[in-house]
């Protein structure tokens, strides 16, 4: 079962939304349900920091490696 969402946008952002959803040639409700479901797959500002804070540490404990090529990256 499906429900109705009404959102109120200035024209130009309407405008925007509508283009993106033809160029992914999709229904616009369609491309909204697609972004939702993209942005729940972001990570939020806490574990961005959490995670830049780990990699830190390992650097500064010496737990990284120093690559030269991608090559070296795929030999380890």
């Amino acid at each position: 079962m499906r429900s109705i969402l009404s959102i109120s946008l200035p024209p130009n952002k309407k405008k925007d939304i509508e283009g993106r959803a033809k160029k992914a040639n999709m229904t616009l409700s369609a491309y909204i349900m697609y972004t939702v479901e993209l942005e729940k797959q972001l990570i939020g500002e806490d574990e961005l920091v959490k995670r830049a804070k780990r990699a830190e540490l390992d650097y500064k404990n010496g737990k990284t490696k120093e690559l030269r090529s991608l090559a070296d990256l795929m030999n380890e």
